[in-house]
């Protein structure tokens, strides 16, 4: 007995998720109610399985997914969404959110892509204007559209400003470096002439001499053609000994 009310309640559950072929768009829709914005994406792309091409479940889940910070993801998803001109409202929204979530790009890029973040701003200023066209009086997407286009003014200037003192930075610094170039040539030219000086000074210093006086290798030489000349005692001895009286010339 205990068994049948449980087995008839799992009975209904089923007959009532048969019956409701939304429900997990509307488990989607709760959960995204209660800012649990990562399961609503999951539900969402799980009623996205049975109907890819519903423009709810794709517009809901670009909105669970910007709310997450995935502003990519969430593009993505609301250009998923078919755009119809009988259905002006859904263009605008949708425009508008795409808006919004390029301008966030572009601010993330700002700082370390400034050229990127121009590019992105003017994809947000593109679909704001979409979303003004489809809905006119629609303040919200104006007042995006006028700060987004101060944006990329203050940007353009910005980078204009940099690139001027870019411009006027390289003529300096070219000149530094020809300056480092000059001054590292002259004091290459200095260690040259300074080792040029003490080559001389030393060799000076090994020869050396006054004037009058003969350097060392000068006396060196007189000193051996002195010995070649020099005549020892004995053979003084010798060559008196031997020495003889020149005969006179014959006369006739």
């Amino acid at each position: 007995m205990t068994g049948r009310p449980l087995a008839a309640v799992a009975l209904a559950a089923v007959s009532v998720g048969w019956l409701d072929p939304h429900a997990t768009a509307r488990e989607a829709s709760r959960l995204y109610a209660a800012g649990k914005f990562d399961d609503a994406t999951g539900k969402y792309n799980e009623a996205l399985v049975d109907r890819p091409d519903s423009p709810l479940l794709h517009f809901n889940l670009g909105d669970a997914l910007y709310r997450q910070g995935k502003f990519t993801d969430a593009v993505n998803a609301l250009q998923q969404v078919p755009g119809t001109d009988a259905d002006s409202t859904r263009t605008a929204r949708v425009a508008y959110n795409i808006g919004n979530a390029k301008y966030r790009l572009a601010q993330a890029a700002e700082a370390s892509d400034p050229k990127l973040a121009l590019g992105l701003y003017a994809e947000a200023l593109s679909a704001y204007r979409r979303a003004m066209g489809a809905a006119p009086d629609d303040v919200d997407a104006k007042f995006n559209h006028e700060l987004v286009a101060k944006k990329m003014d203050d940007l353009k200037k910005k980078l204009e400003e940099q690139q001027k003192q870019q411009e006027k930075q390289q003529p300096q610094d070219q000149q530094k470096q020809e300056g480092d170039k000059q001054n590292q040539q002259g004091e290459q030219q200095e260690q040259q002439q300074e080792q040029q000086q003490q080559q001389q000074a030393a060799a000076g210093a090994a020869g050396e001499k006054k004037d009058g006086e003969m350097s060392k290798d000068e006396a060196a030489a007189l000193l051996d053609a002195q010995r070649d000349q020099e005549v020892r005692p004995d053979e003084v001895v010798k060559k008196l000994q031997g020495a003889a009286v020149a005969e006179p010339a014959e006369d006739w």
